[in-house]
């Protein structure tokens, strides 16, 4: 099967930015589980740090310094490796060349409008995630709505009144709206996982790490992308750097299929 990754190779220029710096920070800063990587012309592609042991492996710079100074193409045909600090790496670098299309597109993101105000959940319908929100659980229990929660760890396991954290992925079926963290396209789960979703009417794929084209996610039956795309580089690296927040550096925003014009 081609992965979306693959999909958005085979549609990008050839002629694309060289890699011009991988920004990998140290667990002490607030902002170490995502990383930048910048391409000559400012573009920058955010990816999440901490899938499996990605991390602790990223920390040896000499793992990726000879992608620097190349062309982008190279650093995103990792994506598809079974290594899980080349799966990272190689996202940012889609990333990257997913924001550097759409800016050649002319393309400009809306304000991000509230995911469960955009999943329009009513009474009496279940609620999956794949990735703990933690916020959205609480409020959605304290709603009295439903939710079934699918997570890796068997440790995390748990069942409580309209509550569920299950290692089985097939529960998504009983769903009726399902929101899915940006990691499962890192990690290539995404498709495994949409299998399971025929009967939601709602498919949300949310967080940083989604950068990729919506166009490519929507292909796949995803009703809502959610992601983050940074519009002051220098900014951003200035705050990414100093572990504050991004604030103004980036645009949240989230896109229907309706909605999304380029």
């Amino acid at each position: 099967m081609t992965s979306i990754y693959q999909t958005l190779l085979a549609q990008a220029p050839q002629d694309l930015p060289n890699v011009k710096a991988i920004h990998i920070a140290k667990d002490d800063n607030p902002n170490a589980k995502f990383a930048a990587i910048e391409l000559d012309d400012g573009t920058i592609g955010l990816t999440y740090t901490k899938l499996g042991g990605a991390f602790a492996k990223l920390q040896d710079e000499n793992l990726y310094q000879a992608f620097i100074g190349k062309s982008v193409r190279e650093l995103a045909a990792i994506s598809d490796s079974e290594q899980d600090w080349q799966q990272v790496i190689g996202a940012g670098a889609i990333n990257a060349i997913s924001q550097l299309m759409l800016k050649q597109r002319g393309f400009h993101y809306a304000k991000a409008e509230d995911t469960l105000a955009m999943l329009n959940i009513q009474p009496g319908e279940q609620v999956g995630m794949v990735g703990f929100f933690a916020p959205l659980v609480e409020q959605l229990r304290a709603d009295g709505i439903k939710v079934t929660v699918i997570e890796l760890r068997q440790d995390l396991v748990q069942q409580a009144d309209n509550f569920e954290v299950t290692t089985d992925a097939s529960k998504l079926s009983q769903c009726d709206k399902v929101l899915i963290t940006g990691t499962t396209l890192i990690n290539h789960t995404i498709d495994g996982l949409l299998a399971h979703c025929g009967n939601a009417k709602e498919i949300a794929v949310v967080g940083p790490s989604v950068g990729i084209l919506p166009e490519l996610l929507f292909d796949k039956g995803i009703t809502i992308v959610g992601g983050r795309a940074v519009i002051n580089g220098a900014l951003f690296m200035q705050r990414w750097r100093s572990g504050d927040k991004w604030k103004e550096s980036v645009v949240r925003y989230s896109l229907t299929k309706a909605d999304y014009r380029v």
